[in-house]
């Protein structure tokens, strides 16, 4: 009882911590996509955390700025993560640590889809230009990485999830 209660605890606060610091979450998320996007896309990039504003060079030679909205972060996806696992541990028989690792899997696959997602983004920014660009690259590309991504992270959730309760 004193583990379930202690991890409850433990994900309670990550889930408050989640909601209180979106802003800094979305600024780490920039910093991590300007990394990621100069590595591979071979661009020269810029943040600015605070903002989380994650900017680089397009073909032209034109800076662009792309900012990671409340809408656009993998934070928000994190939340009811958390509540199920807290609901699993309450209402297993045994205290398992597959929610955990279920948790953090999901987690990692989350922020590394939304981290394609920007790359793709601003791979097409730079190959056809802004506006055709961020067109495709956000709004039919984008979600499409986004739909796979975040099934993946959830079948991956539920069956490390189900390997512990079962045994």
């Amino acid at each position: 009882m004193a583990v379930r209660v202690g991890l409850s605890g433990v994900l309670g606060a990550l889930l408050l911590a989640v909601l209180l610091i979106d802003d800094r979450m979305r600024g780490w998320e920039a910093v991590l996509a300007s990394h990621v996007v100069a590595l591979v896309a071979r661009t020269e990039t810029a943040v600015n955390s605070v903002m989380a504003v994650m900017s680089f060079n397009e073909e032209t030679g034109d800076a662009v700025g792309l900012r990671i909205s409340p809408e656009c972060t993998s934070g928000f996806l994190i939340v009811p993560l958390l509540g199920v696992t807290i609901l699993i541990l309450w209402l297993s028989r045994r205290t398992s640590v597959w929610p955990l690792v279920a948790l953090a899997v999901a987690v990692v696959m989350l922020f590394a889809t939304n981290q394609v997602r920007i790359l793709a983004l601003v791979v097409l920014i730079k190959g056809l230009g802004f506006d055709p660009g961020y067109y495709w690259g956000h709004t039919m590309v984008g979600s499409v990485i986004s739909v796979f991504g975040i099934g993946a992270a959830l079948v991956a959730y539920v069956l490390l999830t189900m390997r512990g309760v079962r045994r």
